[in-house]
């Protein structure tokens, strides 16, 4: 049987630090700790074995392991364990995983470092089986899971009867003539989640009616995603009534009805499995509560826990299931309301705002948030969406119209100077100086993006940065780091330089590496020159080169700069295609379907990449800042167009779309807020951790744009960009040497340099 000193040598550390990071008494180094995990997986250490199994030397100490602090059901429940544990003279020490399977295994191995009589788990990974067998099971640790059950395995489990209550609350209001009803739930690989699946389908079966599964929304249980799903993916003008599976979801509903302006009850039912609680007050006003009561719960879990130690060897595995007091109580409902698009507050006759948008995440998240604007003040948006490869051309075009079909134009950072120049969008400086809370309430880095000359044309939308994804499950994962080490004589960990890079995408392709999880290491997105060229200038910056030099010289044939190129061809060899056919929404999906182990893309995406894997392990995503410390400034600007009849409409909509709670709500809706107050939210943070990551990297940004001297023309960003996407299709289309490509690069960089003035003359030299 192994010994703590076997895990120390083989993890080449002292004694002293595995104790040290079994019970987290002192701080260990991540790295340090991910060695000391490997060996004890390895080794099929467990702390105390010998111990534990002569029951000599048991503590008094029993393990809580909770998803959430924040999570009121759950803190009852623990109100519950407490009470009863402490009154049979236990220790209690309390875990919270925050919905993280790797922390909640790392809590459960702290636990079992302190030989813990017993564990409490409220799982956030009930299909890891795996786990529990290894690390409780074989080794008759006793342990009371509450609420969700683990998958396929024999186990002690209290919680509530919810395939009952979803029963029968469906079927009372399919009873009163309900039809369009909508289920908000949990992730359905959580146990407590897939009975009300399934209550809330027997009912619809039993009664012989259709039902729709879109209906049936899965969420993380945040009251964010449970708001984005109601806001974005309901089709409120339809739903009779909402039943949530937790009172945090209820708040997200609740929140997104509330600023569309539904009523509840009268426009929409909304029943929520809730706690029970004396005070009427406690309860949202407008919904129907079950009652359950999550204290006793608690303490009946505590209760078998003690059974289980007092007799380990002949106990026998139990559950016990409570039922919510509504259950045979008659609900109050009202009819269900005449469904019709639901009106505005006013009689807005104001003529629509019109805007035109690229085809981005976070534009669609405000076209679906303007619904609240015009709510608020009755002015209609309307919102137009162009491919972001024709939005500057139809921009040019709107604007030799005689009658302009736009009033606000969405525009790339870069393009700034250049429409500036061109008399394309309007000076607004005077509004930023008269709404100095607007200007304060954003980013500065991101209000120098809508600046020029000293002059503001325009307010930011979208203000993020390029970050690294990567499948921490994958980086986490004992046998893989191993191979790893075994390969490269290191430790696997996120990368920080493009040669680091390049070696982990190698080891986890396929074509290279037999046993990689994933086909491929990553993938590079270049379908269209705005998409290639930060791909290139972030490694050339991380290489020390440049395009021109501080003279606004043309530098693209340089060493650094073949340094550079020569990196991104050996990346190409650890994606599954060329990156001339192979779009941002590509690589996307391919991280997100598993086929890829790493990704550098914009942090706009980061949250549909974490809800593609709601469904399988809650944390299996890593975000870092890039190899090479180099990442492009992500920009997106709305102007006002010079020639518009609309302007105080326009700056009202840019007022609301910088308010502190607009932000918050673009955020949850997937949107890329440059406004600050999300990135300081704590309940954000928790749950959208990329985002410390997107501020942090504001110091190191770099703008995509051209050079510059007072009273010259402008060189087109896409015209420098198309430069320097050409060096690439050269070297990989034409077949020219990395040097060549660069050759023809520089002498046609410098023929573009020279068509609009640059260099200076030399006497400025």
């Amino acid at each position: 049987m192994a010994t703590l000193k076997d895990v120390a040598k083989d993890a080449g550390v002292s004694i002293a630090t595995v104790s040290y990071c079994l019970t987290g008494s002192r701080q260990v180094k991540p790295e340090t700790k991910a060695r000391i995990m490997d060996s004890i997986e390895k080794l099929k250490y467990i702390p105390n074995a010998s111990a534990r199994s002569l029951k000599a030397s048991s503590s008094n100490l029993i393990g809580v392991v909770l998803t959430d602090i924040d999570n009121q059901f759950h803190s009852e429940i623990f109100k519950g364990v407490s009470d009863y544990l402490q009154r049979h003279n236990y220790a209690i020490s309390v875990a919270f995983s925050n919905r993280s399977p790797v922390i909640e295994q790392e809590k459960i191995h702290e636990f079992i470092g302190q030989n813990a009589s017993g564990l409490f788990i409220i799982t956030s990974q009930p299909q890891n089986t795996d786990f529990f067998a290894a690390r409780i099971k074989n080794y008759q640790i006793p342990t009371v899971f509450v609420e969700r059950r683990p998958s396929n395995m024999d186990v002690s489990f209290a919680g509530f009867d919810n395939y009952r209550t979803l029963y029968y609350l469906t079927e009372q209001l399919l009873m009163k003539h309900y039809r369009r009803i909508a289920l908000i739930t949990g992730p359905d690989h959580y146990s407590s989640e897939s009975d009300c699946i399934q209550g809330y389908q027997t009912a619809f079966q039993t009664y012989n009616i259709p039902l729709d599964p879109c209906l049936i929304r899965n969420t993380d249980m945040s009251k964010e995603d449970a708001f984005k799903t109601v806001f974005g993916n309901l089709d409120l003008d339809t739903i009779e009534a909402v039943i949530a599976t937790s009172e945090n979801i209820a708040d997200g509903i609740l929140e997104a009805l509330h600023i569309l302006g539904y009523r509840t009850p009268e426009d929409i039912q909304v029943i929520t499995l809730g706690e029970e609680c004396w005070n009427q007050s406690a309860q949202r006003p407008g919904i129907i509560h079950t009652s359950r009561n999550a204290f006793t719960l608690g303490s009946a879990a505590a209760k078998l826990l003690v059974e289980n130690i007092a007799s380990p060897s002949l106990f026998e595995e139990k559950s016990i299931s409570f039922t919510d007091k509504v259950v045979h109580t008659p609900l109050p409902l009202m009819p269900p309301a005449r469904k019709t698009p639901f009106p505005l507050p006013r009689d807005a006759k104001a003529a629509p705002l019109r805007i035109l948008m690229a085809d981005l995440t976070t534009s669609h998240s405000a076209k679906l948030l303007s619904r609240t604007f015009t709510h608020q003040t009755g002015i209609p948006v309307e919102i137009q969406f162009a491919p972001q490869t024709s939005l500057l051309r139809l921009i040019m075009e709107d604007m030799e119209k005689a009658s302009h079909d736009y009033d606000i134009y969405m525009y790339d950072v870069p393009w700034l100077q250049y429409m500036v120049q061109n008399g394309l969008v309007s000076d607004i400086s005077d509004f930023i100086r008269q709404n100095q809370e607007l200007k304060d309430s954003v980013f500065p880095e991101n209000m120098d993006n809508c600046r020029h000359e000293g002059r503001y044309y325009g307010i930011p939308i979208v203000g993020g940065s390029q970050i690294l994804f990567y499948r921490k499950d994958l980086f986490e994962n004992p046998t893989i780091r191993q191979e790893f080490r075994k390969e490269y004589q290191i430790s696997l960990r996120p990368p920080r330089t493009w040669t680091e890079f390049n070696g982990i995408a190698r080891f986890f392709t396929r074509e290279y590496n037999p046993n990689s999880p994933t086909p491929y290491g990553t993938s590079l997105a270049g379908i269209i020159d705005e998409e290639l060229a930060p791909e290139i200038l972030i490694r050339l910056w991380a290489n020390g080169g440049t395009i021109w030099d501080k003279y606004n010289r043309v530098s693209l044939n340089t060493p650094e700069n073949a340094k550079a190129f020569h990196s991104i061809l050996n990346t190409v060899q650890y994606t599954e295609g060329d990156p001339f056919s192979t779009s941002i929404s590509q690589t996307v999906q391919d991280f997100s379907a598993g086929k890829t182990a790493m990704l550098v893309t914009y942090s706009e995406y980061a949250s549909q990449i974490s809800t593609s894997f709601l469904g399988n392990l809650i944390g299996q995503v890593g975000y870092e800042a890039l190899p090479g410390r180099t990442p492009c400034s992500v920009g997106w600007n709305l102007g006002l167009n010079p020639y518009t009849n609309q302007t105080e409409a326009a700056y009202a909509y840019f007022k609301w779309l910088c308010r502190n709670d607009i932000s918050f709500y673009m955020t949850i809706v997937d949107g890329q807020s440059p406004v600050m107050a999300p990135y300081h939210s704590h309940e954000l943070l928790k749950l959208y951790p990329w985002m410390e990551l997107t501020e942090k990297s504001f110091a190191t940004c770099r703008r995509r744009i051209g050079p510059y001297r007072p009273n010259s023309l402008i060189i087109p960003q896409n015209k420098m960009e198309s430069i320097l996407c050409s060096v690439l299709k050269n070297i990989m289309q034409e077949g020219m040497s990395v040097q060549e490509a660069l050759d023809a690069g520089q002498e046609e960089m410098e023929l573009l340099f020279k068509s609009y003035g640059y260099p200076k003359p030399l006497h400025f030299i």
